[in-house]
């Protein structure tokens, strides 16, 4: 069984972390991380620790920004993520990000680290694609 400590010790371990996000008792409830991509190009994602019903329930989601919302054909956005296997699309503020979750109740490392690769790779090319920069 993993834990949020396990993908903390993790991420920390094999990943470059920009900053660690913390609730109000100081427990870190999520990670920003910026990753250097070919032709100059990076791309920023978030690790978030969330719980379910109870709080019994732990949970990893990873997101990344890809544009804005008001900038974008969002039907068109819509079309092409529905073909995808990892990753959904979702509004947060005024931006489109492609996010994906996983229950961290026996988790494997490939199943934090193929989507996560997935994630962060998909949204650059949505990016590429409909925003037309390298914003995020």
């Amino acid at each position: 069984m993993a834990t949020w400590d396990d993908v903390l010790t993790y991420v920390r371990r094999n990943y470059t972390i920009q900053e660690e996000i913390r609730n109000d008792d100081g427990a870190v409830m999520g990670l920003r991380m910026v990753f250097s991509l070919s032709d100059l190009r990076s791309q920023l994602v978030f690790l978030w620790h969330n719980k379910l019903g109870d709080g019994t329930e732990s949970w990893v989601q990873i997101t990344s920004p890809f544009a804005k919302a008001a900038e974008v054909n969002l039907s068109e956005v819509l079309d092409v993520v529905g073909g995808y296997v990892c990753g959904g699309v979702a509004k947060y503020d005024e931006l489109l990000i492609l996010q994906h979750a996983a229950p961290l109740l026996n988790l494997d490392i490939n199943e934090l680290e193929r989507p996560l690769q997935l994630v962060l790779s998909t949204a650059d090319n949505l990016e590429r694609r409909f925003a037309g920069g390298d914003a995020f």
